[in-house]
């Protein structure tokens, strides 16, 4: 019985619907499972209804891209988990940020017009489906068209910060987004933290006790890229700083063909109480 409380469905930039994600977590032994879709929180209803109707608990979520200082290329994301979809606050913000996303994605075809890599808006538009539009989407076009080799490319000497078509995004101020997170009675939760690229795990420890003070509850320790020797001091450092863990694939679907739905790359082993006790700790924080 395994869990993933980091999915996306292609209400962002994910390939499969929020109910065929339910379905393939079912197939795939997966008993209990987050959608955390990129500033979207559209496919957490579906999710939830297809998740009752087979019997897979789904959890409602959310994956904030959040302006911080970072070394090189590092970036923080904020997963909020067991958030009510319906939320006044969170949907204004949501939308707001989906808007911001939309006038980015035009941004970056004019620059790739200018580079001789054209796509239409209306071709951008179908692959986006309805949903948030991101990097990912423009990286599928750039491959079908023949544009690029590959979607590393895609994303660092194309889309990527020095990039020809680099366009920066629009992103939340952490503390504002774990209040935002709070107000939608859910639990904030610092995605892969490998990802902010600091040069030590006690730098990096650093930081996240001031992220702490601002209010964060806990730390993606298991996640796809986060190899033993990281995963174990991650794990050290949450209950030695009374952090709540978490853990997850981050799937996408065939846009990241190498991440497998409750399992990584194929390491990847969220223990079960990792979510009991994500659980116990939503309910406390809520109960008053």
């Amino acid at each position: 019985m395994k869990i993933d409380l980091h999915t996306h469905t292609n209400c962002s930039d994910g390939t499969l619907s929020p109910e065929a994600l339910v379905d393939l977590a079912k197939k795939s032994d997966v008993s209990v499972l987050a959608v955390t879709d990129h500033d979207t929180v559209n496919g957490c209803v579906p999710a939830i209804a297809q998740g009752e109707k087979i019997g897979v608990k789904v959890i409602g979520g959310v994956e904030l891209s959040i302006a911080y200082s970072l070394p090189k290329t590092g970036h923080l994301h904020l997963l909020g988990l067991f958030i009510d979809p319906r939320n006044a606050a969170l949907n204004q913000a949501l939308t707001k940020l989906s808007l911001a996303r939309e006038q980015r994605g035009e941004e970056i075809l004019r620059k790739l017009a200018k580079i001789n890599m054209p796509i239409e808006p209306e071709e951008l538009k179908a692959v986006v489906n309805g949903g948030s539009t991101g990097r990912p989407h423009i990286v599928s076009l750039l491959l079908k068209k023949g544009y690029i080799r590959s979607a590393f490319q895609g994303y660092t000497q194309i889309l990527g910060k020095g990039g020809a078509a680099y366009v920066s995004k629009e992103k939340l101020d952490l503390e504002p987004a774990i209040n935002l997170i709070h107000q939608a009675g859910g639990v904030a939760v610092l995605a892969h933290p490998i990802s902010l690229m600091f040069a030590n795990y006690p730098r990096l420890g650093d930081e996240i006790l001031k992220f702490k003070e601002m209010g964060l509850d806990g730390v993606e320790v298991y996640y796809s890229s986060h190899d033993y020797y990281f995963t174990k001091w991650l794990y050290d450092f949450c209950l030695k700083n009374n952090l709540q863990m978490s853990g997850g694939s981050d799937f996408h679907g065939s846009i990241k063909p190498d991440i497998v739905l409750g399992r990584g790359r194929g390491n990847l082993r969220i223990p079960y109480q990792v979510f009991e006790n994500l659980e116990k700790f939503h309910l406390k924080i809520t109960s008053f």
